[in-house]
């Protein structure tokens, strides 16, 4: 099946043409928790001085690659639009200006890797500073998981999140997840819903995901981290020996809406973790507490229940306070709206 597609080179529109993607294409969440009230869409027409978004509407600009999410505030959350492989991020830009070439002009930004041949690419443009995911180039990324926060760095005159797809991969041709008049055929979203995405990845409920690296996850300093263990999930976790003190690792989720999620844990296992791990989840009605024997089941994600919770800000916390002589590790949490 074909979809219209721009070809750009260094930022001009050099021709129209037809790409014949050669894979089942990904689909997308809304890479934000809440679709955003304005919107600047993808230039569908080639001419010079002329427009036409999606819808042949006019809310675009001449020559725009991609999709426009603007407002705030700034730092509001970037998720992943489908699980894939980071490829490229930047930052430590400040805000930026019209004509910055900060970043390549994309400011502080992400790029993952979502895979096939030739790859699927989606692009995170324009975040904040600080904000960036601080995974290593080469780590899994999971939909739904937490890349940056929103801002206007680079090319930028506003707060937005500036977020491109590129069916080919290295090549670099823009393309239009949405489907309409003005668009292609195809919608790469899993969902359209009219215009305003919705926050389900593929194949499933809304999902986030929070790694020992990102930004939603806090410890002190007397957690230590470790890298040698081969089932972890990204290039590293914490780990703190067991002893009764309270110094707890925290998860923090923020979840689009309220509901019923299922909660996962992952942890890379070994003979002197505790048996014993003690997790308490946020709850709707308050908190619940489980324990994981990290001894065993490592390097996978482990079910710990189905929990009703409300939207914003969710945490699952990992104590140490537990049976002495071993260590507790914190790696990584998901949340599964069912």
């Amino acid at each position: 099946m074909k979809k219209r597609v721009q070809l750009f080179y260094v930022g001009l529109i050099s021709a129209s043409v037809w790409a014949t993607p050669v894979q089942a294409s990904p689909l997308f969440r809304l890479p934000l928790a809440v679709d955003t009230s304005v919107h600047y869409y993808r230039d569908a027409n080639p001419a010079s001085g002329a427009i036409d978004d999606w819808k042949c509407g006019s809310a675009t600009y001449d020559g725009h690659t991609g999709t426009d999410f603007s407002g705030g505030p700034r730092g509001t959350s970037i998720y992943a639009a489908a699980s894939g492989t980071l490829k490229e991020k930047v930052d430590g830009f400040g805000d930026g200006f019209l004509g910055s070439t900060a970043g390549g002009g994309e400011g502080n930004h992400v790029v993952i890797n979502h895979g096939g041949s030739p790859a699927f690419y989606t692009r995170y443009m324009h975040m904040t500073s600080g904000s960036v995911t601080t995974k290593a180039i080469g780590s899994s990324i999971a939909c739904s998981e937490k890349i940056g926060g929103v801002g206007t760095s680079g090319n930028s005159t506003g707060l937005h999140l500036h977020f491109g797809v590129y069916p080919d991969g290295p090549n670099w041709v823009h393309d239009d997840p949405f489907s309409g008049s003005c668009g292609g055929p195809i919608s790469y979203w899993v969902n359209q819903n009219g215009g305003h995405p919705v926050t389900t990845c593929q194949g499933g409920g809304a999902t986030i995901l929070v790694d020992n690296t990102s930004a939603g996850f806090t410890a002190s300093t007397a957690w230590a981290t470790g890298s040698s263990a081969t089932d972890k999930y990204g290039a590293d976790y914490r780990f703190h020996s067991t002893t009764a003190s309270s110094d707890q690792a925290v998860w923090t989720a923020t979840l689009p809406s309220a509901g019923n999620y299922a909660v996962y844990v992952w942890y890379p296992e070994g003979s002197n973790r505790s048996t014993s791990a003690p997790y308490t989840v946020s709850t709707a009605a308050g908190s619940s507490t489980f324990s994981a024997n990290q001894q065993i089941n490592g390097g996978a994600w482990i079910n710990k229940g189905t929990f009703s919770m409300a939207g914003g800000a969710n945490t699952v916390k990992l104590s140490f306070w537990t049976a002495t002589g071993f260590i507790v590790v914190a790696d990584a949490v998901k949340w599964v709206k069912q």
